[in-house]
């Protein structure tokens, strides 16, 4: 996909220089998949320790845990249960 940027030619000789890439374009789509990647970590970050885990999840465990047998009876090829 192309997107036109416009940028100061300060800021793309930086990115160029902090991504170590000579291309342009190619500087400039790894510094925006950078963007990506440390925006997604700041967002986990900012949710660490607020999950909020139902109290069932022993019995959810179990149902995993069972599935999961089942699963693996059925790829053996033995059709009971």
């Amino acid at each position: 996909m192309s997107v036109i940027v416009d940028l100061r030619e300060e800021e793309v000789a930086q990115i160029k220089h902090l991504t170590e890439l000579e291309s342009e374009s190619d500087a400039v789509a790894q510094a925006a998949r950078e963007f990506l990647r440390v925006a997604q970590l700041r967002e986990l970050k900012s949710v660490s320790g607020k999950v909020d885990y139902s109290e069932n999840w022993q019995a959810l465990e179990a149902l995993e845990l069972k599935e999961g047998d089942l699963k693996r009876t059925l790829a053996r090829g033995n059709g009971e249960c």
